[in-house]
């Protein structure tokens, strides 16, 4: 939105493949440990939590500066924070009585776990409802993929 509205165009490739991991992260750090290897109680505990997150990306963030990268480092902050933001937006009006609420804090407070721990228990088992989400993907991918090669890295 930054980019459309500053610059008046699309963000290029490499700022969208930096976006598109970024808003991903958490999940898949989380969901693997959660419910395939069973080291988390929660798929939304370890990347979600923001006393872990903060500091690590801080520390990413100046170290990206030092490095020059800094434009690169705050967009992948933003876009890993706005991931931990849709997940836990019901706080709004729910406030502490949000289930998942201690987990956003953990390891200060201890976790609520997972009510569905499994990858299989959030899939319907009708592949028609991942057509649009796997198509949209698809566009997305398609899209970074052909303007990466179209024009040189920049991330803005």
């Amino acid at each position: 939105m930054y980019t459309f509205v500053r610059f008046r165009r699309l963000p290029r490739g490499h700022t969208l493949l930096l976006v598109l991991v970024a808003t991903q992260l958490p999940d898949l750090v989380d969901k693997p440990l959660a419910w395939t290897f069973g080291v988390l109680p929660s798929g939304r505990m370890f990347a979600h939590s923001l006393v872990i997150s903060v500091p690590v990306l801080s520390v990413g963030c100046v170290l990206a500066v030092r490095r020059g990268w800094g434009r690169p480092a705050v967009v992948f902050t933003l876009a890993y924070l706005s991931h931990i933001a849709g997940d836990f937006y019901p706080m709004l009006w729910l406030g502490t009585e949000y289930y998942f609420f201690p987990n956003l804090f953990w390891p200060l407070l201890p976790a609520n776990p997972d009510l569905r721990p499994s990858f299989s228990a959030h899939f319907s088992g009708d592949f028609s409802s991942l057509l649009l989400p796997f198509s949209v993907f698809l566009v997305i991918v398609g899209y970074i993929a052909l303007d990466i090669v179209r024009r040189p890295p920049t991330v803005e």
